[in-house]
């Protein structure tokens, strides 16, 4: 299976599962992601989605070239769109799943690796990971990734990478802001559980509001972003979950959150 799905302690974890090639992506494999993203966005239980991969070696090293090149004349070039419409999807369906997102990072996240690590909401590498975007240095671009890299750093730094190709490490992409801890390679999967259980303990309705509209009035003009952002207080406010978060801080309890 080119990806695992299953769930644990209301946390869906989707691993990618082609160590010999370096978890790359190829047709199948964005199929399988996107699939398991959506059972996730669809499953009431599942609070919290963790994206990993098997081995210790990579992360993803981006699209499967394999398969790439052989889309890469003018005879193929619907299938070298469905090719790369698969992976924007991937990255529509991080997007778009309604509940926080975590990649653990290991190894090498590179071109549409890099890319995938950085599209979750939060993205903690082991303390040996390197991330880069070398497509410049094969006559490519790194287009689609252009995306949620520039959502996550600053020009200057996001420019640098695409322009010289070049790989940082895992403390260079922390001071840049493209992940957000470095831990031990040993502690990794018990960070990333630990930060995961710390956000399902959370009120799902709570998260999921939130998480709309903070994408939502990431690019919206300031006015407009203070008025949809009173609406939206005005919805929670009328939760199930809400009420019960003030009962049990009153009553010095843990809160039994409904989701509703």
């Amino acid at each position: 299976m080119s990806v695992i799905y299953e769930v644990k302690e209301n946390i869906a974890l989707v691993t990618l599962n082609r160590p010999e090639v370096r978890n790359a992506l190829n047709t199948e494999t964005m199929s399988k992601v996107i699939e398991s993203l959506n059972l996730a966005k669809e499953d009431e239980q599942v609070r919290v989605v963790v994206v990993r991969s098997a081995g210790d070696k990579a992360f993803c090293a981006g699209a499967d070239l394999d398969e790439l090149l052989k889309k890469k004349d003018e005879a193929n070039i619907m299938e070298l769109r469905s090719f790369l419409q698969h992976f924007v999807n991937v990255i529509r369906a991080l997007n778009d799943i309604g509940k926080p997102t975590i990649a653990s990072v290991q190894g090498y996240a590179l071109a549409g690796g890099c890319g995938l690590a950085v599209a979750c909401d939060l993205t903690i590498a082991g303390e040996k990971a390197r991330f880069g975007v070398p497509e410049i240095n094969v006559g490519f671009w790194g287009m689609i990734i252009t995306a949620p890299i520039f959502r996550a750093v600053g020009m200057k730094s996001g420019l640098e990478m695409l322009y010289t190709g070049r790989q940082i490490d895992a403390h260079e992409a922390r001071r840049i802001g493209l992940v957000n801890r470095v831990v031990p390679n040993e502690d990794l999967e018990n960070e990333v559980m630990g930060l995961a259980r710390e956000l399902a303990s959370k009120s799902p309705i709570a998260m999921k509001l939130g998480r709309d509209a903070f994408l939502t009035t990431r690019d919206m003009e300031y006015t407009k972003a203070l008025k949809y952002l009173s609406e939206i207080v005005v919805l929670l406010a009328s939760t199930d979950d809400m009420r019960e978060g003030i009962s049990a801080f009153r009553e010095k309890r843990d809160p039994q959150w409904k989701g509703k």
